[in-house]
């Protein structure tokens, strides 16, 4: 109320689902638009956040970022693999529940899926294995890393990976498949280094350069950045969150700019956010369509 108070008419925030929500009982309450971008702060893979129903069906909270398909992905690419039987690891700090309708996909073409949640502790996991598991036991658990999905954060994933083969339960055929949207360039190569067998990286880019004399292509495959060109690796070491953030906060200024060039602004006069007199603002719902709008034509990125 204070921000608002001061003339804050619109918000871009980049967090998690929790605060996502907090903000989002604010804004609809007062009709602010709110560009929402979904961020996990430690890296750990992202799920589809589940936004509060507005009372009134107004809600001015739009995600600036497509919906998670890491789901759909890989299920294909498990398809494709001819993977009959896995294990799933995922972070202590991912929510589980994104993975219920690739675990019911599963279940309807008859996969075996294991699902193990990985501790912060990474040492701690693989010293418990070895202390509670028979030799018998530890050969089938051997067996199953040679099928692994990994939904962790770029870091557990390297020492998690670098555990398993000190420990000698990762093998030359061994084939990890690490789904994370945010993973660089810089940390797929430390992945890489760490990883002995197969890797398969999931994560998600963006459209090449229209530039036919660029660089990172050869023979129709697209080359990292930071292998061929270097002075332009930065641009694959920015968080894909950091672009969509910097893509709201540009069409967000579009949209003020257009209100105030069109004549159609409406004033912050009406907007009180006192705690006995709070009053919404009655221009929220036409800057809102204004933002929609201009999604749709000057910015690569799905609002939903």
């Amino acid at each position: 109320c204070e921000l608002m108070n001061q003339g804050i008419l619109a918000l871009v925030s980049s967090t998690g689902c929790a605060a996502a929500n907090a903000l989002q009982s604010l804004t609809d309450a007062m009709h602010i638009p709110h560009l929402f971008i979904q961020r996990n702060g430690d890296g750990t893979p992202r799920a589809e956040c589940q936004l509060n129903p507005s009372p009134d069906g107004e809600r001015y909270t739009l995600a600036a970022r497509p919906p998670v398909r890491l789901n759909d992905v890989m299920i294909t690419l498990v398809s494709e693999l001819h993977w009959h039987k896995f294990i799933v690891f995922y972070d202590s700090e991912y929510d589980v529940r994104g993975l219920r309708g690739f675990l019911d996909q599963a279940s309807r073409m008859g996969l075996d899926v294991s699902l193990q949640q990985v501790d912060r502790n990474v040492t701690k996991v693989f010293s418990t294995l070895f202390s509670t598991m028979r030799m018998e036991e530890l050969n089938r658990y051997r067996d199953t890393l040679r099928r692994a999905i990994l939904l962790l954060s770029p870091r557990t994933a390297q020492v998690f990976i670098h555990q398993a083969v000190e420990t000698n339960l990762a093998s030359k055929d061994s084939h990890w498949v690490y789904a994370n949207e945010e993973v660089s360039d810089t940390e797929i190569m430390e992945l890489v280094h760490s990883a002995l067998g197969r890797m398969t990286v999931i994560r998600q880019i963006f459209p090449l350069w229209r530039d036919t004399n660029i660089r990172c292509m050869r023979n129709n495959h697209r080359i990292s950045s930071l292998l061929c060109d270097p002075q332009e690796g930065y641009l694959q070491s920015l968080e894909v969150s950091s672009l969509y953030l910097y893509d709201s906060v540009l069409m967000l200024a579009n949209a003020f700019y257009r209100k105030l060039e069109t004549g159609n602004g409406h004033s912050m006069a009406s907007l009180n956010c006192m705690r006995k007199s709070t009053k919404p603002w009655n221009g929220g719902w036409s800057m809102l369509d204004t933002i929609q709008k201009l999604s749709e034509v000057t910015l690569q990125f799905i609002l939903i």
